[in-house]
């Protein structure tokens, strides 16, 4: 009898722990691309429509209910899908790993605006950038059609030295806060999605995923290149260009990772270790979840264009007269002064509505709360222009 209630109990705790580990991470029923302007996935793979083109992620459902990720809403609208309007940026990433196997591959879409992808016209991506381009290209970074194969063994932190500002309004709400992307033959090992702390130290738990338990939601057909080799040739080997490879999609909320009210501000850099055969196109944020800024050093590599156009103060301008404003490099417009500061446009918070239209990138100076203002988005609206952001 003993043994029978242990059993029974034990059961009842695998079963306990199997459903949270199961509502803890969600595949979405659908998700949505625009692929020849508009793709649904679908959950019978007979009946996939796999893409050879271009395809950004615009939309998905969990829980019955639609989310669009803001990249063509009009898309969704036009095919009579009811949606949440959400917003969702590819975490900003940079690695480049040297590695020689022939496995470690750059994947694009077989055909990219019609044309085949081959020797002939493959990727231009210099040798000395970073493959983490392939993880954020695309509209808003979430082009499941382009990634990185193979990944060896790493850290993925998105993005060394970025903050993650949570907005703790959505850490107990139902709405989706990541995304993750598996776009290769997963294996069985796991890949760790967790936050840490400024010292690289777990906030709230890690999820451990194993990609071959998720059902697939389409197919993509990929032209291949080395990534490890410089120029990134194409793989002509059998198996690899021009065959397909399973799309599969998961979503997190912020409490699926233990970020609560009294931890979210140590949640300082989002992590994921890679497990050696991670096919990763992009890993996302919800922009209402959280906001990403760097603190990256400036990029002085390379040979920076001249200034063209000045306004100074100072008598001088031409090439012989100290070469200015030539010599302030990289500059589309330089102002010089030693006495007098440049003043732009000044407003109180109120009657930031009194400016009809703004457009994306608008600034003024908010004397009410004493910040440089951009405008973000009709969402967002003006916000201080006060830490700085990823490229």
């Amino acid at each position: 009898m003993i043994t029978k209630i242990l059993n029974r109990n034990a059961l009842f705790l695998m079963a306990f722990l199997s459903g949270c580990f199961l509502r803890s991470q969600i595949r979405p029923t659908t998700i949505y691309g625009d692929y020849n302007g508009y793709w649904i996935s679908q959950n019978n793979t007979a009946s996939f429509v796999t893409t050879q083109d271009t395809n950004n992620l615009i939309g998905f459902n969990v829980g019955g209910v639609n989310y669009s990720t803001g990249v063509n809403n009009a898309a969704l609208t036009a095919n009579g899908i009811g949606f949440t309007n959400e917003n969702y940026k590819a975490f900003p990433t940079s690695f480049n790993t040297v590695s020689t196997s022939t496995n470690f591959l750059i994947g694009i879409p077989r055909y990219v605006n019609g044309v085949l992808q081959n020797q002939t016209n493959r990727p231009s991506l210099s040798c000395d950038a970073s493959l983490g381009y392939y993880l954020r290209d695309g509209i808003n970074g979430l082009d499941l059609s382009t990634a990185v194969f193979n990944i060896p063994t790493q850290n993925l932190t998105f993005f060394v030295n970025v903050l993650a500002d949570i907005n703790p309004t959505c850490i107990d709400d139902n709405t989706p806060d990541i995304i993750v992307t598996q776009v290769g033959a997963p294996s069985t090992n796991f890949d760790v999605f967790k936050f840490t702390d400024i010292n690289g130290n777990t906030v709230g738990v890690q999820k451990d995923v194993n990609f071959s338990t998720v059902a697939p939601s389409g197919t993509a057909l990929w032209s291949f290149y080395f990534a490890g080799t410089c120029p990134h040739n194409y793989n002509t080997g059998a198996g690899f260009s021009g065959t397909t490879r399973d799309v599969r999609v998961l979503t997190f909320k912020l409490s699926d990772f233990g970020i609560t009210l009294s931890n979210y501000t140590s949640a300082q850099k989002f992590v994921q270790v890679l497990s050696g055969d991670s096919d990763v196109a992009f890993s996302a944020y919800s922009t209402n979840s959280m906001s990403m800024y760097c603190l990256e050093n400036a990029v002085t590599a390379g040979t920076a264009l001249d200034t063209k156009a000045g306004i100074s103060s100072i008598a001088r301008a031409g090439a012989n007269a100290d070469n200015w404003p030539m010599v302030r490099k990289g500059g589309f417009l330089a102002l010089e002064s030693n006495k007098k500061p440049f003043v732009i446009t000044r407003s109180t918070t109120a009657n930031l509505a009194n400016i009809t239209n703004p457009v994306e990138g608008m600034m003024v100076y908010d004397t009410t709360e004493n910040c440089l203002k951009i405008y973000v988005n009709s969402a967002t609206g003006w916000k201080c222009f006060n830490k700085k952001t990823c490229p």
